[in-house]
Parts: C-alpha cells; structure tokens; sequence
C-alpha cells in the first residue's frame, strides 16, 4: 500500500510540473496528520493518538476562497484499556474515517506562504475493540470542525500546507496536526 501510493504521488507531480498556468484553480493533496482524541464510554476509556493518512481535493473560487474536500483514515491503534468496572487494564484497539467539506479563507493568497482559516462539516466514525470481549463498540458523528494552518509555494503547481484542525463533539475532541502536499492541475 505505502508503495502504491508512492508511485500515484509521484506520477502526479510528474504530471502536475507539466502544466503552466493553464488550470491553477483545481488541487489535490496527500499528507500526514497526527490525531489524539480520548473518549470515556461506560466508563471504558479509550486513548487513540496515532499518525494516519489523508486526502484532500479542492478548488479556488477567487484568490482568497477555496472549498475542498477531505477524507481522513484513522488506522488502528491498539494500547491498553481501562475497564473501570473491573478496574483492570487489557489491550483494545480503534480504528476509524473521516469525510468531510470546508471552505478556506486565504490571507495572503499571492505570497509564498498563505495563512489561512477553515471552517467545514464532516462525518467521523471509530470501532472499538477490546481484547477478550467479542463484538466491538462503535462511535460516529457529523460535526462541525475548524483549522488554521499556512499553505506554502514550493512551485507554480505544487504547495506544501502545515495545519491543525479540531473537531469538538459533545463527548470529546479529535485534534489534527498535519502536513500535506498540494498538486495543482
């Protein structure tokens, strides 16, 4: 899989350094984010921070407004949990996804570094597993999030963005601080 998409992220920036100033409005991204969350259920606490993937596309509606969409995979982290009714520790595990949309705000759009604020809506869904108990739990929601971050020029087609994002629910709150490559087309 992390050969795959190697060669898929490489190919587009072949093929995204090819174009000029033709299309500069599309643009997709692939990056790295750390996620941390905690979540106490009955009274169950489950502890996720793990580095995971994501994927992003998007477009520019004028110089300092974009839209995108966004797809986050939360691959499974397994560490010890407490079962507060037997007060013991056992190894559990989650995994999860999120999709979402956001609009951006871009404060110095024509400069090599634009700070910018996101505002957006998304699904998010974790599974829940503990050793030695069968089934698994699962928690899901749709909330809003929001993020600040800085998209930097590396070329006229390619950007590279560092940002956190929060989604606060009502029971926790899931952070995100990333990196990302941008491709133009």
């Amino acid at each position: 899989m992390k050969t795959q998409l190697k060669v898929i992220a490489l190919s587009v920036l072949v093929a995204t350094s090819t174009y000029a100033e033709e299309n500069k409005g599309m643009y997709f991204g692939l990056g790295m984010v750390q996620t941390k969350f905690s979540d106490t259920d009955e009274g169950d606490t489950f502890d996720y921070k793990k580095n995971n993937w994501k994927a992003l596309i998007g477009t520019r509606l004028n110089s300092n407004w974009s839209i995108e969409g966004q797809y986050t995979n939360f691959s499974k982290d397994e560490n010890e949990v407490l079962l507060d009714a037997t007060n013991t520790l056992v190894m559990g595990g989650m995994a999860g996804k999120s999709i979402g949309v956001a609009g951006l705000y871009h404060f110095n759009p024509q400069g090599n570094y634009s700070p910018f604020v996101k505002l957006g809506w998304h699904y998010w869904d974790f599974k829940a597993t503990i050793q030695g108990y069968s089934g698994s739990e699962s928690i899901d929601g749709n909330d809003a999030f929001f993020g600040v971050g800085v998209d930097g020029k590396i070329n006229e087609t390619i950007k590279y963005r560092v940002e956190f994002e929060r989604v606060k629910t009502s029971d926790l709150n899931i952070d995100n601080i990333g990196a990302s490559l941008l491709f133009g087309f």
